[in-house]
């Protein structure tokens, strides 16, 4: 695909399409976007644009034969008793969720098809011993990201939140923004679909405001991301080869340069909207300040984690078996396990599906598992460690303690991205145990012929734009808006912080001889 961050993407596809955007009249700038992002899916995508399409179709259908029947509903309760209309209300609510469902499984269908075939293949040749063929299915781009926008739409016109779109251009633009479709963020439609309507006309503030940000973001994945990148692949590449101390720094540095790479994509993005005058939900809140996963979680990858409560957490937690589950739970226990017991039961279901979401494979099962399961021995064991606490006289408002909640926090994380990371189970395994039982610092000294990739160089920018970062993340957790503060700085101070910056990313940036291309991780997904 054509990454969001090369020359190309800003000025044939972006650069194009925003021109042109900001030129065209008011009611025609939204079909210039749907172009635009149609020719930037064909051109990375080719024919799998068909999926895109398609998927589309049920959508806009569902959509519209769910607002056909309410509008059925309304013209036909006129004139009824009020246990005529509760009747007739039920039957109607009983056919909207058919439809709902027959949406839901056509959407998902598409995904599972392309994504997921193959390693339901693998899984069904392991457990029976069969010798089945994996199939040549190519995973369309994106497909994870919009499947998960469409159902979102269809789950919130059914709810009556929103009428259905009856224009399926424009529901083809909310699924195929070229901003959002392939890394996200998931943008529910009244947040996103709203606007792609409105499109407001240029506003300098907006633009000004969004190429702050694409900076921002650009330095976080060109100069630090990429860069961290060649450390890190040559680790896991050849685990075998290094010492614990290096794979424990791999480990770090994956997560630095998946954070890094993630949220500043996530930049990219928002501020290309905010210069288009859009404004997509944000990613990302500081995670690593985090002091349990259960925090981290609401701020890494947001708009997913909003996602799974939504529509998985709240459905399955609101149903009426778990109703009657948490009543008899009432019965037996105290009111905090009464409470937590059904709870746990929904949380499984949704750190399986935030798993098996991100890949075709177990150990991404086993990666949302593994949060879940901390998660509730820590929900469990809380009682215990209030009253240990206490026992102990150990203040948990205190800013050590806190400390220390954001360190241990940061240390499971890190062993939920070799998870994420290793090419299999056993190769995290293999990696963890390393770290442990296989130490050498001398190992990961630049110059020391080690094959990392990195010299001196490399590591003093890796060192200074990740303090620059921190240092960044702790004025933003301190409430002060920075953008606004450059912006009401004096113009000619501006240009220069400006230029200073290009120059920053031009200079520093890993591209170039010695360094080759990297692609966006969340691509894949």
């Amino acid at each position: 695909m054509i990454s969001y961050t090369s020359f190309a993407f800003f000025v044939l596809y972006f650069g194009i399409t925003y021109i042109v955007y900001t030129l065209a009249p008011q009611k025609a700038k939204w079909c210039v976007l749907l172009l635009g992002s149609y020719v930037f899916y064909f051109v990375s995508a080719r024919g799998m644009i068909i999926s895109l399409i398609l998927a589309t179709l049920i959508v806009w259908g569902a959509g519209m034969w769910i607002s056909k029947l309410d509008e059925t509903f309304k013209s036909k309760r006129k004139g009824l008793e009020r246990e005529e209309k509760k009747k007739l209300k039920a039957q109607y609510s009983k056919y909207k969720s058919r439809v709902l469902a027959l949406g839901v499984i056509l959407t998902l269908s598409i995904l599972i098809i392309c994504k997921y075939t193959n390693f339901f293949i693998d899984t069904a040749n392991t457990l029976f011993k069969l010798d089945m063929e994996g199939l040549d299915i190519a995973q369309p781009l994106g497909i994870s990201f919009f499947t998960l926008q469409a159902i979102s739409y269809l789950a919130d016109v059914h709810s009556g939140k929103y009428e259905a779109q009856k224009n399926p251009l424009r529901v083809a633009l909310y699924l195929a923004f070229m901003l959002t479709i392939v890394e996200g963020p998931f943008a529910r439609y009244d947040q996103l679909g709203t606007q792609l309507q409105e499109c407001k006309k240029f506003n300098t503030k907006d633009f000004v405001r969004g190429a702050q940000r694409v900076v921002w973001g650009l330095f976080k994945k060109v100069v630090i991301a990429d860069r961290a990148f060649e450390f890190v692949n040559s680790v896991f590449d050849n685990d075998y080869k290094y010492s614990g101390v290096v794979v424990a720094a791999a480990v770090l540095f994956y997560t630095l340069q998946l954070y890094c790479e993630f949220s500043g994509v996530m930049d990219v993005m928002c501020g290309l909207g905010e210069m288009m005058g859009l404004e997509l939900p944000e990613n990302f809140e500081r995670p690593f300040f985090a002091k349990s996963i259960n925090e981290f979680w609401q701020r890494w990858h947001i708009t997913l984690g909003s996602w799974l409560r939504d529509y998985i957490f709240y459905p399955i937690s609101f149903s009426k078996g778990f109703m009657n589950a948490s009543k008899k739970a009432r019965a037996k226990f105290s009111p905090y396990y009464a409470n937590l017991i059904p709870t746990s039961v929904a949380l499984f279901f949704v750190w399986f599906t935030n798993g098996f979401w991100h890949g075709a494979g177990w150990k991404y099962i086993v990666y949302g598992l593994y949060y879940y399961v901390l998660m509730m021995v820590g929900m469990f064991l809380e009682p215990l460690f209030k009253k240990l606490c206490g026992a102990l006289h150990i203040n948990r408002e205190s800013n050590a303690f806190k400390l220390f909640q954001m360190l241990r926090t940061f240390v499971i994380v890190n062993i939920g991205m070799l998870i994420f990371r290793a090419d299999t189970l056993s190769q995290a395994v293999r990696m963890g145990v390393s770290i442990v039982a296989n130490p050498n610092i001398k190992a990961i000294m630049p110059g020391s012929g080690n094959g990392l990739g990195l010299d001196l160089y490399d590591y003093a920018i890796l060192l200074v734009g990740t303090v620059i970062v921190f240092v960044a993340g702790v004025v933003r957790e301190r409430d002060i808006d920075i953008r606004t503060k450059v912006l009401n700085m004096p113009y000619i101070v501006q240009f220069v912080i400006y230029m200073l910056s290009l120059l920053v990313i031009v200079i520093f940036g890993a591209y170039g001889e010695g360094y080759g291309v990297v692609d966006l991780i969340y691509a894949n997904f």
